[in-house]
């Protein structure tokens, strides 16, 4: 049961209905974290809408963020995020596969050279205030990215990890939960990452 209650029905407003039918269909962000945000009229709401811009918008390919996404979602452990699945990323080729060797994206042979500096500077939010703040974090970037996909890679990367770690404490799904449905998690058994 998670921290903060569902929105009941005779509560929805339009605008609330409208982003909880927008992430039916898409997948992400989950429609119980809408339906918990939404209760916020103002704030929740504009929120919902700016991580659907960030994520389905911009000139990166939506999969890349996602596995960006999943990626820093397993990193810190959050049952909720680590098991939500993009529909849109999927149409568009990402496997489930491809998704459970992310924790071996530096030697597996599924992600490509701009993929894996994607991925890189994703874990650098993990690993600690400091961890995106380096020139070589950004070389690393600019051999593969320009300035502009920098900018949202990492408003991206960011609202992830800060999203993440609110939505992780509303407990809508527990790191257990989430093994349960998907058991691949559990073979992760990788140690939480500072936050």
């Amino acid at each position: 049961m998670p921290r903060l209650r569902y929105i009941n029905e005779d509560e929805k407003t339009d605008v609330a209905r409208e982003l909880i039918a927008s992430a039916e269909r898409t997948g992400a962000p989950d429609p119980r974290v809408v339906s918990i945000m939404v209760r916020s009229p103002k704030a929740g709401v504009a929120w919902v809408r700016y991580w659907n811009s960030l994520l389905y918008d911009g000139v990166l390919p939506h999969p890349l963020k996602e596995m960006c996404r999943i990626l820093i979602s397993m990193s810190h452990r959050c049952g909720y995020c680590s098991t939500v699945r993009s529909k849109v990323a999927q149409e568009q080729g990402l496997t489930e596969d491809k998704v459970a060797a992310l924790f071996d994206f530096e030697t597996s042979d599924l992600f490509t050279d701009r993929e894996r500096a994607a991925l890189r500077y994703a874990m650098r939010f993990k690993s600690g205030d400091s961890g995106v703040d380096s020139d070589e974090a950004y070389d690393d970037l600019r051999a593969h990215f320009t300035d502009e996909e920098i900018i949202e890679l990492g408003l991206f990367c960011g609202e992830t990890d800060g999203a993440g770690k609110l939505v992780r404490s509303w407990q809508v799904l527990s790191w257990d939960e989430a093994c349960a449905l998907n058991p691949d998690l559990q073979s992760l058994n990788k140690p939480e990452a500072a936050e």
